[in-house]
């Protein structure tokens, strides 16, 4: 039974993204016009808070698809001024990690962990079980990790929400910290490059 609510919720959401896909694909191609980089960052401008609210959505959510936070960061940078977007960014972990730690089980993503990384989550239980913040905050900050892992392990070893909320917390914080306000500058100092 539980098999059948997991594979259902997968279909679900297998059909929800590519009719978002589909749908992204016939704007991109009747209505180019709205995806010009000049239109793009000039509706986010006029639409601050309202492009927030879909980002921390989005960031939220993505908890659940397992997707990294890695390219929404990055897309993030190119549309949001830095300090709304790491405040914004900060709130969607938060809440991501919260929500996925609460639902690892029942979703069954410890399985999955446990099915295609075994070598890793074994690794992982026994640094866990020396040290669980540090780890938890470094596994968090190594940028091609996926830190929805370490969640759902900790979730599945009991360890406590607000120490694995923390850990993720300081780890992410500093790795998106580094995308946003680097992002920001190095993006800045190109477009200044290139219109002089």
């Amino acid at each position: 039974m539980n098999k059948d609510k997991f594979e259902t919720l997968s279909s679900f959401g297998l059909y929800v993204w590519l009719a978002l896909i589909a749908s992204s694909l016939s704007l991109f191609f009747f209505m180019p016009e709205l995806f010009e980089p000049q239109s793009i960052r000039q509706f986010f401008t006029d639409n601050l808070f309202s492009g927030l609210l879909v980002y921390f959505i989005i960031s939220t959510v993505r908890g659940f698809t397992l997707i990294p936070l890695t390219p929404i960061v990055l897309a993030g940078v190119l549309v949001f001024p830095p300090w709304p977007l790491f405040l914004v960014n900060q709130a969607g972990v938060y809440t991501s990690s919260a929500i996925l730690y609460c639902m690892t089980r029942y979703m069954r993503f410890d399985n999955f962990f446990f099915t295609h990384y075994p070598q890793q989550v074994e690794k992982l239980i026994l640094l866990l079980r020396k040290r669980e913040l540090p780890v938890i905050s470094l596994w968090g900050f190594a940028p091609f990790i996926p830190t929805d892992m370490i969640i759902c392990i900790c979730s599945v070893l009991r360890i406590s929400v607000f120490k694995t909320l923390l850990g993720v917390s300081i780890g992410e914080g500093i790795i998106c910290a580094v995308y946003i306000f680097g992002g920001s500058a190095g993006l800045a100092a190109l477009l200044n490059y290139l219109q002089a």
